[in-house]
């Protein structure tokens, strides 16, 4: 893990109390997320007992009154630097120079009294993606000199950063020369709620796609060690663990796609193959396996039909659902239903919409996803494209089907 300690999950059964199902009309992104948190920090390598849903509520409630820490927040990012253009950075201790330092998914902000060791340079809080040493007075990068961190320069004290907007040095153009840009630093009093809806890891350099930071899970949230909180570190993919990278390719375990799973018509197989995939992603690390992929063929030439459980069968895809979710789950690690919904083709799946009416969707398309949430399924990835005319990830119909009349409850 590269945040914190990977903690092994106790997944809430779905039976929640009529006051906890009341009370979830009213929860918000950021409880949900909070939930899915404590639930993990609750788990430990010896107990896989589920925590029933007014339980793990409660405790997710604790949790978020204690969240009142502010944290410091940095906006204003080259795209070069980053893709997210604001980052929200914890305290993390103090230096050997007694300074505090920060840090946040891989980028740390620190106060460097001579950044050369040379008594003569000029002091500067520097951000930069290299951890300092803690143990050291100057120089806590280690390299002997003033390299190309992002930087300002300032005379001022070491106790406190430079909060307000102020000029940073930053590689932002497309060779290697650095410039000055404007970041505005301040304190969020509800910074740690809101660090647990943002993503890290993910940079955009200029002209280029979207990079993962290397050797990082595909998707992490940051730890909160002080309230016990790891890390989110949700991986790819719902048949074995992704390698993104060619230094991994071989040290996973290459798994039938799920689509070959589906014509065992074999729960209990698809029960064991999760199993084993749960063992495998808790070994690397993992939290959190971004799967299963449930979603009803109605395209034969989708390119993604062999990564899709169910097959053409919603009946045969809820029974394999479930095993699904509950060998996964068994191993400490929360499974991610997905695409909620109706994501049946890759061809212009950014701007499609898939256009079902009410009677054909519980009949033929929701059954798997019921299936995963009644087996205590803890989070759902919703899909890329529109749902009769509105994406799904913001289409309040189908949001309101999966909290409300499937009674999920966990987090999108």
């Amino acid at each position: 893990s590269h945040f914190g300690s990977s903690r092994r999950l106790q997944c809430a059964t779905p039976e929640p109390s009529p006051s906890i199902a009341a009370s979830m009309t009213m929860s918000t992104a950021a409880r949900r997320c909070a939930l899915c948190a404590a639930l993990l920090a609750s788990g430990s390598a010896a107990s896989f007992e589920p925590l029933p849903w007014d339980e793990a509520y409660e405790k997710a409630e604790a949790t978020l009154k204690k969240m009142t820490v502010p944290l410091l927040e940095i906006s204003g990012f080259c795209q070069r630097q980053i893709f997210a253009n604001r980052m929200l950075f914890q305290a993390e201790g103090e230096l050997g120079n007694g300074s505090p330092y920060y840090g946040a998914g891989g980028y740390y902000l620190y106060y460097e009294p001579n950044c050369d060791g040379k008594q003569t340079t000029q002091p500067r809080w520097i951000l930069s993606q290299v951890k300092p040493w803690k143990g050291r007075t100057s120089d806590f990068d280690l390299d002997g000199e003033c390299g190309k961190e992002t930087r300002i320069i300032l005379g001022a004290s070491k106790d406190q950063p430079p909060l307000g907007t102020h000029k940073w040095r930053m590689q932002c153009g497309e060779g290697d020369e650095t410039s000055m840009q404007a970041l505005t630093l301040r304190e969020v009093p509800q910074g740690e709620k809101y660090a647990l809806l943002r993503g890290v890891g993910w940079e955009h350099p200029l002209g280029q796609w979207f990079d993962l930071r290397k050797f990082w899970y595909i998707g992490n949230t940051v730890a909160i060690p002080r309230l016990h909180l790891p890390a989110l570190n949700m991986q790819d993919a719902a048949g074995g663990f992704r390698t993104m990278w060619s230094e991994t390719v071989g040290s996973v375990t290459v798994f039938p796609s799920l689509l070959s799973m589906a014509a065992t018509w074999d729960d209990s197989i698809v029960y064991e193959f999760a199993q084993a995939l749960g063992k495998e992603f808790s070994a690397k690390g993992a939290n959190a396996i971004l799967g299963p992929s449930v979603n009803v063929h109605r395209v034969a030439r989708n390119g993604r039909n062999f990564e899709y459980l169910s097959g053409d069968d919603p009946v045969l895809g809820a029974a394999l659902t479930k095993a699904y979710v509950k060998g996964v789950q068994s191993e400490g690690i929360f499974a991610v239903m997905k695409h909620w919904v109706f994501n049946e083709q890759e061809t212009h799946r950014g701007w499609e919409s898939s256009d079902v009416d009410d009677k054909v969707a519980w009949e033929l398309y929701y059954p798997p996803f019921q299936a995963a949430v009644d087996a205590g399924v803890c989070a759902a990835m919703c899909s890329y494209n529109k749902v009769n005319g509105e994406y799904s990830c913001s289409n309040k119909k189908q949001l309101d089907v999966l909290h409300r009349r499937m009674g999920f409850k966990g987090f999108v």
